[in-house]
This record gives C-alpha cells, structure tokens and sequence, in this order.
C-alpha cells in the first residue's frame, strides 16, 4: 500500500478529538451539527441553495487561511499542487514555443481542456494560445488574483449537465470575496537558496459599505509580482549539461552542431588555419553527446537554456454589490490582468542549420525542406562538393522570447428573490490577447542561401563577416493571438413543491456565449522567409446556446435524490444532452453515502475542428537511425486540425462515503470511474517513429530522420478510475493550543488510451507513456496555533513510475523514484493590526527524481511535475486597518 494511503488511514483511525466545519463551506457540520442555523448558500456543482453543502458531488475546498499557509504565489501554483491535479497540465516552466509563461490545470490526467475553471460561477477566456501543440485551450490561471480570492473550489466529478462542456474531468472555481470592509496592504520578497528566482509581491484590497446596512459594497484588490528568470547553468545538477555519470546520460545539454561537417555519418570539425573551432565553441569528441564518430565543434547549452521563465505581473480586480430595493441587487466585477515572461527559446539558443529544417512555401503554404549542404563554391568548403553541415549562428543574437498576455473580463447583473425563489441574469465579456516576440536568433532562408553560397558569411570566424550580411540575415518575430468570449445568462432557483419527505429544490437556466480564436503566424513565416518556424495557426469562432434545469427530491428524512439534465446547441457541429443523477444518503448522524452518474462531452477546441496548422519541435528516439540506432533525434512534427471532428462523450461514475464519527472529525472516500468516446488526439509520436508508419516519417535519402506528420482525428475510448481520500482533524487543548490536520490523496488505479489510431487501450497509469501520471499523490498539511503564533507543516507527495517513454530509457532505468517536499509558514500576529511571517518551501532542498528519458538539454527530469526551484526562502507582512 502506498505510503501516503499508510498515513491517512493510521491518523483516521488514532485521532478521536473533534473537528469543526470549514468556515466557508460548513459542509461538514451537517453530519453531526445543527445544519438548520447555516445559511444557504451554493456550491460548485449545482445552482440550488442549500444548507447541507456536502452534496452527492465530492468538493475539495481550499479557504484563505490555507491559502495563506500554503507560500505559493499564484493560483496555479496552489492548483498545482493538489492530488487531484495528477498530470497531463502545463505549468510556467514549460518553455515552449507555444504557450510559455502560461499555466493550466488537469484534473484526473485528462488534460487541462476537460478541466472547466470559473471565477464566481461563470466562465473566463481562453489563453489565447493553445498549449500542446494546439490541441489544449484552457484559461491561464497565472491571470487570476490570489490577493482577491476567499476560497477555491474543486469539484471532482464530471459536471456537463450544469456547465457544459469542459466540465469532463471536474470544475475548478475560484471564488472571490465578498462583503468585505476595511483594507490590508502586504508584501513579500523571495529568494532560493541556491540563487535566482528573487521575488517581489505586494498586494492592496480594500472594501467599502456593508451590504447589510449601507445597501452596497464594493471591494477593489491590486497585486504586484515581479520574479527573476532561473537559467540551467544556475544549478548544480545541469549547468555543466554532462550527464554521463547518470544512467542512460551523455553529454545531453551539450549541442554537436556548434560548427561541423558530416562526411559519410562521420563529424569532422570546421577548424581555422590554426585548428581552432569558431568562438563559442569547443572541439570535443562527437560521440559523448550525439553518438557520432569523429570530433565536432560544440558547446554547452546551459547558459542559453531557461528553466524558469522570469515573470512580472500586474493585477487588478474590482466587484460590487448596490441594493436597488428589499428584493433586488445589481452586480458587477472586472478583472484585469498583465503578465509578462521572457526566456531563452526552448532548445534554440541561437539558430542552427541542419538536417530536417523547413519553411513554408509562400506560393504555396505548403512547408518545404530546407537543404542543409554547403555548396561546393563557398570558400570554407574543402571538399570540393555539397557536404552537409550543422552550425550555430551565435553572431545572429540570443534566441530571446518575451511572452506579453493581457486579458479581462467585465461583468454586470442584477438578481432578486422572493418568497420561494431567487432569480439572476447577467452579462459578460472578456478577452485574453497574448504578444510572443522573439528578438533574435531565427534566420531569413533566402540571405542566408546567398550568404552559403557566395561566402560572405565568414563560417570559421564570424566575427568577420560584414554587419550588413549579419543584418540581412537575422529576422525578429512578432506572433499575435486573441481569443474573445461574450455570454448572457438567466437562472432561478427555489422550492417547486414537496413531498412527503421535505421541500423539493429546483433550479433552471438558459445560456448564451460566443467563443473566438485567433492565433497568427509571424508574417515572415507566411512569406516563406523564417528557417524553422514555430507555426501555431488557429482562425476558429463558435457560438453555443444551451438551456438546463435540477432538482433535489427528498426520498425520505435522510434519502435524496439529485436529477439534473442539460441541452447545448454548437453552431459548428451539432446537439449535446448531458443527463446526471446523484444521490445523498445519511443513515446516520456520522455517515454519509453518496453516489453519481452522468453523461457529458466536451467539444472539439477551436484549434482542434478549425484549419488549424502546427508546427513544432521535439525528440523522438529512431530504432533507424542511419548513424546510431536507438538515439534520440529532433524531427519536425507536423499536426493539422480537423473539421470533422466529433464531440467526445463521456460517462462519469462516483460513489463515496463520508464519515464525521466526532465533531471536528471529517473524513471521505470516494470512488470515480470516467469513461470516453471519440477521444480528440492524434497518433503517439514515438509510436510511428518505432513503427516507421509510412506517410507519416519522412526521412532523407540517408534515411534520418526529418519530419513526423499528425492530424486530429477521433481515436477511440479512454478509461480512468481512481479513489480520493480527504481527511481533515482539528484537535483543541487548552495548554497547548490547536492543531488541524488535513490530507488529500488521489489514487489513479488505471488510465486507458490507444497509442495509434483503432489500437488497442494501453494503460498509461504510473508511467511516463505520452506524459507522466504517477499513481499516487497526496497533500498533507499540520498546522499549529497557540497565542499569537501558527505554523503550517504540509508535506507533498508524488509516486514514482515506470520508465516507458523509449526503448533506450527502459534498458538503463526501469523506475523513476518517488518525490516529497516539506514546506513550512510560521506567522506572528502579536503587533496589532499586523501579521509578519516566513515561509520555507522544499525545506530538505530536494532534486526532481533522475529520469533517464529527459537527459537533454533542459534537464534530467520532468519539468511538467517538477521544478528546479530548490530551498525557496520568503518572507513578509500583511497589514490590516
């Protein structure tokens, strides 16, 4: 049994003091408490009031104070961090050429486009480039204000029948305060242990008018964050890119192709007269990096390779609330956002020439190959022929990328109630318009062929060749992208009748949103002018209407049953139904019994059933490798949309139990099972590689590897299951204060897709097939509060997993280790009006488990689960007046 399922059944079984209800949700009390003096209130998952908030849906609540303990400092962080979160989601470390500086989350390791995120109940903007490729449009939660935030709700369970689509995988929303009264500026700096990543926030809410006796509110919250870039040659474990020491490792952060010729799969240095390699580079021995015989012109890519883009971050976030009569509210909010990262570009430090480079054919819009031999009139080229090279243009400029996002959202409303019902409509519109430049280090294929050719380009001493050849050459990009969302809704809620068991809730609503996208190529990549274009292409615009109505039908005194049923009409592809049906059973005080099923769907992205064209880079391990077979080499993926995609349909299983044996004791067990159709992907690209699937690996004449072509199609089912288990334990004593427990573990006990296209399902659970999903990971945290002082202890914990992403890696590494990090907060509120505290994150200073199938140049682990942020020192204040 995994360790952490060891820890919480031990503290359930010995910890018998009691345990009061969160403050927000009060959900617990209604097990052994007087539910009838909390006020009603709605939780994610259902539009119905009420005061028994443990529903048939399972809703993990993370409340400010937790928040506040937790030293993360942003809501994606927080996010990230919670067992739910299994994997399949971007994080900010992610330094791709798609959406960098961005972060989403998965829930269930679906991937962050089943996972629907809503502020206040309602939906946001798509970041407005997709992740992954194209195929994930997901809201970027680096966007959203922590300082604002009351609370962070996680339904985990599939939700299309209230949300639509999205909601697959569970629903995150993010509540913000409400009513508040006074005001509280703070600050905080940061800095790791190791070095890098200094951080500065500084955050201001205030509100005015109490609803209650003013008859309005408003509330208005600004927060500052600034936090410098963290290169690979900052730490230890990757600045010198060596990795031989380590299994399956090489000298993987070291590039080859500084400057060489390849004469017969032999490397041959490009030396001076004096035998000396360009500047920049170093002659070394080929094989330790790339397997090659002979000797290469190389360096190390540490200095040049990002593991942490930096990030500034404004925002500012505004709600009221104005009491037109007894009986009717106006509402509003906005929400403005500005975040800026920058990077060196992925594995391109500068740009490189060599095999399996492309262009687009501006005629054409077709990509075409773009050849890589030198001609036999250049100067630099002894052999009287074409000869192949590989060389960096270090001369052109550091491969530098800025990623500018601004996005908001507006909202207005009104809502009233009456004697049985509440009612409310509102209307929103939000944007999120995302700059990516890109100041140097791509190349303009047309001066550079004149450059080769003609030899005006000084290959053995750049240094010499004219700046006016150098300028001809470079090219800087700018690739824009916006995506818009516009939506009116209106819902009531209230008592429809009843039985012969109590009052039956309802709720019904209609909805209306457009939803547009749109991602654009730099001009110089339609023109046919950029070697090796990172295209992300996307022109998409939908619109949805939808209407849905709920019900909770008592059964008996302790029995009830939950029904809820949603239409949605897409304009682009057709009719969706989402059905689901809950029950709530209390047999006793202590014990609560719960279970759901629905059906849901989620519908093609805008990127997925648009014309939509990609085209990125990565590394694939070829079994027919010309020069070494079994290495990993870096083709050019190609991947189309597809507009006749299907919705994928799902069906979503839960039953749990909730047990509250004593007051301030709570925990639940849940069960979930999802199963999918039609799912949206395309074909595993190691798997074509390792199968050599014609018409989708093109090679040279040579047979190396140049490009790896995909499109979306609808492949066939998925299957996950899994169980959660949350513990939360408040122990009071009078001499030595109060300390509260609380876990939350999430078992995946299998996660089932094809690999191809019609294959057959491959279990993906505890192992790094496609992306890593750990079996287990957990979330513990032991906090203490006496006097004037709290401290928080939370342990976060992930499995290990099998090594299945190459043949290569499976031979030197059958396992990944396990990972845990401690975090600790200490606060002091002994000076009135203000709290100081200090924050240690990853206290043991932990290194990511060694992976041997990520030995290249950004580091020997997965970056999408861990990071190289070390031992993270903060500290701050927070002032209230």
């Amino acid at each position: 049994m995994p360790q952490h399922t060891l820890l919480v059944a031990a503290l359930a079984a010995a910890l018998a003091a009691p345990l009061p209800a969160a403050a927000e949700t009060s959900a617990e009390t209604t097990a052994s408490g007087d539910a009838s003096t909390l006020a009603a209130v709605r939780v994610t998952g259902s539009n119905i009031k009420r005061t028994d908030t443990e529903t048939a849906n399972p809703v993990q609540v993370i409340g400010r104070e937790q928040l506040e303990a937790t030293g993360k400092a942003s809501v994606a962080d927080v996010l990230r961090s919670i067992s739910a979160n299994t994997g399949n989601a971007a994080n900010e470390t992610s330094n791709s050429g798609w959406a960098s500086g961005s972060a989403g989350i998965g829930l269930r390791g679906l991937s962050q486009k089943n996972t629907l995120v809503l502020l206040n109940g309602r939906r946001l903007a798509n970041y407005g480039f997709p992740a992954n490729g194209l195929s994930d449009t997901f809201v970027n939660l680096n966007a959203l204000p922590l300082v604002a935030v009351e609370r962070i709700e996680v339904l985990k369970d599939g939700a299309s029948a209230v949300y639509g689509s999205d909601a697959v995988a569970g629903v995150v929303n993010i509540i913000t305060r409400q009513n508040y009264q006074g005001a509280e500026v703070g600050g905080s700096v940061g800095t790791a242990d190791q070095g890098g990543l200094d951080e500065t926030k500084l955050k201001f809410v205030g509100g005015l008018g109490d609803l209650e006796t003013d008859g309005y509110n408003i509330l208005f919250s600004l927060e500052a964050y600034n936090r410098d870039r963290l290169d690979q040659d900052e730490r230890d474990l990757t600045k010198s890119g060596i990795y031989s020491d380590q299994p399956g490792g090489r000298w993987n952060g070291w590039s080859a192709k500084g400057a060489r010729y390849l004469v017969n799969g032999v490397s041959v240095p490009m030396l001076d007269a004096n035998g000396q390699c360009p500047d920049g580079t170093t002659r070394v021995a080929s094989a330790p990096i790339d397997g090659l015989a002979g000797d290469t012109c190389g360096f190390n890519q540490a200095p040049f390779t990002t593991l942490i883009p930096s990030t500034k971050r404004w925002q500012a976030y505004a709600n009221g609330t104005f009491r037109l009569s007894d009986t009717v509210e106006a509402f509003g909010e906005v929400l403005y956002s500005e975040v800026k990262g920058v990077s060196w570009f992925g594995s391109s430090p500068f740009f490189t020439l060599e095999s399996g480079r492309f262009a687009l054919n501006a005629d054409t819009g077709l990509a075409e190959p773009v050849s890589s031999n030198l001609p036999a009139g250049n100067p630099y080229n002894p052999y009287g022929r074409a000869i192949p090279i590989e060389y960096t243009f270090f001369n052109l400029g550091g491969t530098i990328k800025t990623n500018r996002s601004q996005s908001y959202r507006g909202l207005v409303g009104l809502r009233g109630s009456s004697e049985r019902w509440d009612w409310e409509v509102g209307a929103f519109g939000a944007r999120s318009s995302e700059r990516e430049t890109v100041s140097g280090g791509f190349a303009n294929r047309w001066t550079l062929a004149d450059a080769l050719a003609t030899g005006s380009y000084n290959l053995l001493d750049p240094s010499a060749t004219p700046q006016s050849v150098l300028d001809g050459i470079n090219i800087a990009t700018l690739r824009p992208a916006e995506s818009k969302l516009q939506g009116i809704d209106a819902k009531i809620s209230g008592t429809l009748g009843h039985t012969w068991a109590g009052d039956i809730g309802f709720a019904s609503g209609v909805e209306w949103r457009r939803e547009k996208l749109d991602s654009n190529n730099p001009w110089q990549i339609d023109a046919g002018l950029q070697v090796r274009p990172a295209i992300a292409e996307v022109h998409g615009e939908r619109t949805v209407s939808a209407a849905y109505a709920e019900a909770i039908v008592p059964l008996a005194s302790k029995l009830e049953l939950s029904v809820a049923a949603r239409a949605d009409h897409y304009d682009d592809f057709g009719d969706a139904f989402s059905p689901k049906l809950g029950l709530r059973w209390q047999p006793l005080d202590f014990l609560l019994v719960r279970a759901a099923a629905s059906k849901g769907f989620r519908a093609p992205s805008l990127s997925e059933n648009s014309d939509s064209t990609s085209i990125s880079y990565g590394s694939v391990v070829d079994p027919r490798d010309p020069d070494l077979p079994g290495s990993r080499q870096n083709p050019t993926f190609f991947t189309v949309g597809n507009t006749e995609l299907k919705p994928e349909r799902t069906r979503s299983y839960n039953f749990g139990v909730v047990l509250s044996p004593w007051a301030n004791t709570n925990l639940s067990v849940d069960y979930y099972k999802i199963e999918l159709e039609n799912l949206v992907g395309t074909n595993n690209t190691q798997t074509l590689v390792t199968n050599d699937v014609p018409g989708a690996v093109q090679r040279d004449e040579r047979g190396k590897i140049q490009a790896v072509y995909n499109r979306y199609q609808n492949l066939s089912d998925l299957k996950t299951s899994g169980i959660d288990v949350e513990l939360r334990q408040r122990i009071p004593t009078e001499r030595l204060g109060t300390f509260n427990l609380s876990s939350a573990y999430t078992h995946v006990r299998d996660y089932r897709r094809p690999t191809v296209i019609g294959g057959p399902l491959v279990n993906y659970a505890g192992s790094n097939l496609g992306a890593t999903l750990p079996k287990d990971k957990a979330t513990t945290t032991l906090d203490w509060s006496y006097g004037d002082v709290r401290t928080a202890l939370t342990w976060y914990y992930t499995s290990g997993y099998d090594q299945k992403a190459s043949a290569t890696a499976q031979a030197v590494q059958d396992r990944v280790d396990s990972y845990s990090q401690f975090d600790l907060y200490v606060g002091y509120t002994g000076f009135e009006q203000l709290t100081l505290y200090a924050k240690i994150q990853n206290l043991g200073d932990e290194d990511p488990p060694y992976d041997a199938s990520f030995p290249g140049i950004r580091a020997p682990y997965d970056f999408s689960q861990y990071d190289l942020r070390g031992r993270y020192f903060t500290v701050g204040f927070d002032y209230r007046f």
